[in-house]
């Protein structure tokens, strides 16, 4: 499970970089080069500026973050209709071993993620 388990490390650290910087954007002051959606990000900024309001956007960005990762590891484990067209094999190119053998990784992504949060 160790492969996995990087894995699933760099895709929690991306998710809550996500949300940080997210969180970040509505900061006033905040540089959002980074964002395509600047004047939705000012609209935001005007329209969350309580703590109250800030914390519901970070845990409906964590989870719609968590959703999209689970739905591209029910892609990559064979679980999803493109499956019909298309299988994905997941591959450590040093050690040859699939990432996906004897698991589901949609699953114990969110396994980790109960474990490590």
């Amino acid at each position: 499970m160790k492969d996995q388990e990087i894995l699933f490390k760099r895709l929690k650290e991306l998710k809550n970089y996500w949300v940080q910087t997210s969180l970040e954007g509505l900061d006033e002051k905040a540089d959002l080069i980074w964002s395509d959606y600047e004047d939705e990000y000012r609209y935001l900024q005007n329209n969350l500026s309580s703590d109250e309001s800030k914390q519901a956007y970070e845990k409906v960005l964590d989870e719609v973050i968590r959703g999209v990762i689970h739905s591209i590891l029910v892609i990559l484990d064979g679980g999803d209709e493109v499956t019909d067209k298309l299988n994905i094999a997941l591959i450590n190119e040093d050690t040859k071993k699939s990432l996906k053998e004897g698991i589901a990784l949609h699953e114990e992504f969110f396994s980790y993620l109960l474990d490590s949060e």
